[in-house]
């Protein structure tokens, strides 16, 4: 049985076709397209997620893309950062899990390979409706923890450009930190320095009490400060940590930040997945 027999299956299952919505959700279509890009283009706003897919298999260990669509959905985000993204590998006549999820959302995708995984390749994605224009790629330093790989795209949406940085940073602590010197070294965000909108967001595997959190907040600003109450991504079933992050140039404006932490969020992937609102100044 091929990957779009699988999932195929897994959406019939659920009485759905691919590229259709889940019960009680707007459409892929209406969510990732014509709607929410004329609200980004009438606000100048853009919604964006953070979330780890944990190669799309949920606390329950079942692999199952479709769960990671429909918490995508409910996010309504425009901008979709992922982390232990599962490309896939089989015959060039079969979709790849992260183009099934590209095609199921309406929406373009990127995927920054780090290391080969069970399926195949495996890395960081960026998904969005709108235009994507790749700025660079690469590894980050590391000894003995597995590769790991920033990606940084530009976005284009209507009357709003984004940059945008991804990452997963090491389990590691001295790789970690590292990684975090070379992230904000001349290569990544130096270079990115003079730029108005600009976000970098992944699973950083660090308290917002790190040396990680710290270093990266003397020049940008962590989303979770808008909210009244810090929320936790970190285990899923029953999140106490904060590892996930998204931080933002002082000239954006954090409209609002949210974790998503239904129960169906708490079955496709042992992350919870961080939305933001975000605008610039006029």
């Amino acid at each position: 049985m091929t990957l779009r027999d699988v999932l195929t299956l897994a959406l019939s299952q659920r009485g759905l076709q691919p590229g259709s919505a889940a019960p009680g959700l707007p459409s892929a279509r209406a969510s990732a397209g014509t709607s929410l890009g004329a609200q980004a283009a009438a606000t100048t706003t853009l919604r964006l997620m953070t979330y780890n897919v944990h190669a799309f298999v949920g606390t329950d260990a079942v692999y199952d893309p479709e769960r990671v669509a429909r918490v995508i959905e409910a996010g309504r985000a425009h901008v979709v950062a992922l982390q232990e993204v599962d490309f896939g590998r089989g015959p060039a006549a079969e979709p790849s899990a992260l183009e099934w999820l590209a095609e199921r959302l309406h929406m373009r995708a990127h995927f920054t390979y780090t290391r080969d995984g069970k399926r195949g390749r495996f890395g960081n994605a960026v998904l969005t409706p709108y235009g994507l224009e790749l700025v660079a790629e690469g590894l980050l330093p590391r000894r003995r923890d597995e590769a790991r790989a920033v990606q940084w795209l530009k976005i284009l949406a209507p009357h709003f450009q984004l940059q945008l940085m991804n990452t997963h940073l090491s389990v590691k602590l001295r790789e970690r930190h590292a990684q975090v010197e070379a992230l904000l070294g001349a290569e990544w965000l130096v270079r990115a320095s003079s730029e108005p909108a600009l976000v970098v967001c992944g699973d950083f595997n660090s308290s917002p009490f790190s040396r990680v959190c710290r270093r990266l907040s003397r020049d940008l600003k962590d989303v979770q400060h808008s909210s009244p109450r810090r929320l936790a991504t970190w285990p899923a079933r029953l999140p106490f940590w904060r590892i996930d992050h998204m931080f933002v140039s002082r000239g954006m404006v954090v409209e609002g930040a949210r974790v998503l932490d239904d129960a169906l969020a708490r079955r496709a992937s042992d992350h919870l997945p961080l939305v933001a609102e975000l605008t610039t100044r006029s």
